[in-house]
This record gives C-alpha cells, structure tokens and sequence, in this order.
C-alpha cells in the first residue's frame, strides 16, 4: 500500500504517541487539538502536527524520553515498513525546551526522498485543568490499523472541553486559523457541544467569533482543511455552499449563547 504524505505524517504521530506512553507515565500526558479530534472524535481532517498538555513531570525527563524515542529502532523500523526511509531530527541543542514549552521537530523522509516536516509539542500551561475533562480511551482503531499499529490507550480531552478549547483557540490566536472552525463542527456534528458551551465565554468573545466566521473565505477553508480531509470524506464538505451551512450552523449555535 502507497502512503500519502498527510497519512505518513499521522502514523509517525501514532508511533511517537503509543511509544512515549510505554516509556513513561501516561497520566503525565493529554492529547489535544486536531490530533485528539482525529483519533477520537471521528475527525476526517489530517493535522501536519501533534499537541499533548502535560500534567506533571521533569522537563528535562521528558526532553530525554522524546529524543529516545525518535532514535529508537525499532521506532524506525516500524516506519520504515510503511515507506518511510528516514526520520531526520532537528537539532536537539536548538529545540525548544522551556518550563512551559517543550517542541520535538523532525522530517519524515520518503522513498522518493521528500521530507515532510512535522512536530510534537507539549505545554505545560493547562495543569489546572478539570479532571473531568480528561478522559482515557482506546485510539480509533481505523486510524491504527491504517499502519499495521494496535490501538492503544490515551488520556485526551473531552469533546464538550475540546469545543470550549477550539472557541478560546478561534478568538485567542494572532493569526485566526478556519481549521478551528471546522473542528468545532465536527464535534457539534458528534454531540460535543451542548447548551452550555457557548456561555463559557463572555458576550464580546462570542460576538468575536461569530464575526471571524464570516471574515474566512472559501479559499481559506480549501487550504486549511478540504486539501487535509481524507479523500473519502471530501465530498461531504467541499463546495462554497457546504462552507456556508458550516459558518451559518455554527453562527446559530453562538448566538444561543446570548439566551
């Protein structure tokens, strides 16, 4: 079986994920953002990176744990059975490894000899988040499977807390990204987000979010995410009028917020 890019990115994603988890404790680590929405929520957009939160731990521990397992060979070989011939790490020495960030890049290098960048980043900023928004899980195994991985378990977020995420994420961001919305409609079409999500954020937030929706172009949602859509689900989102019943649903949706 041949690989697209956006699938090779995803099984280095899986095997980094399901590797640290094995090294060390894994009720240090939450995944988050388009990954989590991917692995568990039934996503069909592909995400270039991967997010974990971080509950605890040394960052010079898990500085240590990320690199042992981005030279592990048996990390490698498992890659290299799907096509990937290499797995070019960036400078550790340049990396950044911070109280409250800590990135691990690397280049997933194709037969064909194309590296695909990537990252796996962690934050340490949400460790006051509400238990009850964590959850553990077993990884979709239509997403393991793929890549002749098992599926394993995973301490991610919530649906209803990852829609109150995506909305701070829409507003928070210096430069606003469409995916965001596009993950908020997702978990509304997967019942994550209830009559209470758009009140966790005040009337000037909603009212900022309502008008990034009609601020985003067609063009926009086609680069960000019909282009990073599995090829099966692309019909079912593609298309300036599929684009506006998004925005419009979405719009509804914050304006219960004011009720």
């Amino acid at each position: 079986m041949a690989y697209t890019h956006r699938e090779l990115r995803e099984a280095f994603h899986l095997q980094f994920l399901s590797r640290l988890l094995k090294l060390s404790d894994p009720r240090l680590y939450v995944l988050k953002g388009g990954a989590n929405l991917r692995f568990f929520h039934g996503s069909p957009r592909y995400s270039e990176d991967m997010d974990l939160d971080v509950l605890g731990g040394a960052v010079s521990t898990l500085r240590k744990n990320g690199y042992r397992v981005l030279s592990d060979a048996a990390f490698r070989r498992s890659l290299a059975a799907l096509g990937v011939v290499d797995v070019e790490v960036n400078d550790p020495g340049r990396a950044k490894h911070t109280p409250t960030t800590q990135r691990f890049r690397a280049r997933v290098v194709t037969a064909a000899g194309e590296a695909l960048p990537t990252k796996v980043e962690f934050s340490r900023r949400r460790q006051d988040a509400a238990s009850q928004a964590i959850v553990t899980g077993t990884v979709s195994p239509d997403r393991t499977g793929r890549y002749r991985q098992l599926a394993f378990q995973c301490q991610h977020y919530s649906g209803h807390a990852q829609a109150e995420q995506k909305l701070a994420a829409l507003v928070g961001r210096s430069e606003p990204q469409v995916r965001d919305v596009f993950d908020l409609y997702v978990l509304w079409l997967g019942g994550h987000w209830d009559d209470t999500v758009g009140r966790t954020l005040p009337e000037h937030v909603r009212t900022r979010a309502a008008d990034l929706l009609v601020s985003f172009s067609y063009a926009d949602y086609v680069d960000q995410v019909v282009d990073y859509l599995d090829p099966e689900s692309r019909a079912d989102y593609e298309g300036v009028d599929r684009w506006n019943d998004i925005c419009a649903a979405l719009i509804d949706l914050l304006d219960e917020g004011d009720t």
